[in-house]
C-alpha cells in the first residue's frame, strides 16, 4: 500500500532531490538541492520527460534508460537541455502552484581551499561531505522552506555502512535543525538514496549545478572551453538573474539560489 500523508501534515511534505559536483578534482564543490512540493513531485517528473526531445528522449531505442547530465551537453543537443531548462523555470506558473510553494534548487558553493572536508570531517572527508549535505538540508533548505516536512532524496553513491549512515544523517538533521530555533517535530521525515536513471529532478539538478561549478572552478573562461556548456551556463545564471556566481544569492530569490562556504558568516533570517 503506498505511503499517504496523515491529513494535517498533507500540504506540509516537500521531496528534495540532491546531486553534488566533483568532491576532489576542482576548487569548488557545488552541492544542489531541487524542493517540489509532494503534491506536485510526479507531475514535475512528467513534466520533465515531456520537456525532453526526441534526442536526449528519456529512454533509449533499446529501452534502455538515458540519462540528462552536465556532461552531456553540446552543441547537438543545446537547444533540448534549454528545452528542460526552460520547464524548470517555468513549472510554477504552468501548473498554478499557490503563492506559497515553490519548486527552488538551493546551492551551496564549499571553497575546498578554504573549507578542507578531510579537516571538517575531523581526517574523514566522507563526514567532512556529510556536514554539507547537513548544512543544505538544515539551514538552507530548512530556513527557506519554514513550514515544510522533508523526504530527502540524495544522488546514489557508494557509502560503508549505508543503512546506518542514513539513519545517523537523518537524526543529526532533525536535534541539530533545533539550533536554529527550528520547532517543527521531526521535520526531515525520510532520507534515503535515488538512482538518477528513475528520477528526473536528480537529471535537472546535475545540469544546474554544472553550470554553476563551470563558472566558479574556471572552465568558463579556459581558451579550449566547451562552447555550448558556455552558452548553457550562461542561459540558466541569466534566467535566474546570477549576475556575479561568486556572490552569494539575494535571500527574496527564487528558483536558484547561491550560499557560498568559504568561511564568511552565515546568518539564517527567520
Amino acid at each position: 500500500m503506498a505511503w499517504v500523508p496523515l491529513p494535517h501534515e498533507a500540504d506540509l511534505f516537500c521531496n528534495v532531490y540532491i546531486d553534488e559536483s566533483s568532491q576532489t578534482k576542482h576548487r569548488y564543490l557545488v552541492l544542489g538541492g531541487l524542493v517540489v512540493p509532494l503534491s506536485h513531485a510526479a507531475i514535475f517528473e512528467a513534466d520533465i520527460i515531456a520537456a525532453r526531445d526526441p534526442i536526449i528522449a528519456p529512454k533509449r531505442a533499446d529501452g534502455t534508460p538515458r540519462i540528462i547530465k552536465w556532461e552531456k551537453a553540446n552543441f547537438y543537443n543545446l537547444a533540448a537541455y534549454k528545452k528542460v531548462v526552460d520547464a524548470f523555470f517555468t513549472f510554477e506558473t504552468r501548473h498554478k502552484l499557490k503563492l506559497s510553494k515553490h519548486v527552488d534548487i538551493n546551492c551551496v558553493a564549499v571553497d575546498l581551499t578554504k573549507k578542507d572536508l578531510k579537516t571538517t570531517g575531523e581526517g574523514n572527508v566522507e563526514t567532512g561531505f556529510n556536514k554539507e549535505i547537513y548544512f543544505l538540508c538544515a539551514p538552507i533548505i530548512g530556513g527557506r522552506f519554514k513550514k515544510e516536512l522533508f523526504h530527502i532524496y540524495l544522488d546514489r553513491r557508494t557509502v560503508s555502512n549505508e543503512t546506518e549512515m542514513l539513519r545517523q544523517a537523518q537524526n543529526i538533521m532533525n536535534f541539530g535543525v533545533r539550533k536554529y530555533g527550528d520547532k517543527r517535530e521531526w521535520p526531515y521525515r525520510r532520507l534515503q538514496f535515488e538512482d538518477p536513471e528513475k528520477c528526473q529532478a536528480l537529471q535537472v539538478v546535475d545540469i544546474f549545478i554544472g553550470a554553476l561549478a563551470y563558472r566558479l572552478n574556471g572552465h568558463y573562461d579556459k581558451p579550449e572551453a566547451n562552447k555550448a556548456r558556455k552558452q548553457l551556463s550562461d542561459y540558466i545564471l541569466n534566467r535566474a538573474k546570477i549576475t556575479n556566481p561568486f556572490e552569494r544569492s539575494a535571500y527574496y530569490r527564487r528558483r536558484f539560489v547561491v550560499v557560498h562556504r568559504d568561511g564568511r558568516k552565515f546568518i539564517l533570517k527567520r
